[in-house]
């Protein structure tokens, strides 16, 4: 059976003309796999919306 690889973040840092490919805390986001630095809120500059209700606990352990 074949490993699947490590997710890394799909952000594509323009000016340095490359992806980001960071590979710690990665989250699945509408626009792919980000880092903290890359997700849809941190590139807006806002806080990460907190995790509410209907998003099991058990799925926070296993978002990485």
């Amino acid at each position: 059976m074949k490993e699947r690889p490590a997710p890394k973040c799909g952000h594509w840092i323009g000016r340095e003309t490359r992806y980001c490919h960071a590979d710690e805390n990665i989250r699945q986001y509408i626009p792919g796999l980000r880092c903290p630095e890359h997700t849809p809120a941190a590139l807006q500059g806002k806080p990460e919306v907190p995790p509410g209700p209907g998003w099991p606990i058990r799925r926070e352990a296993n978002s990485a």
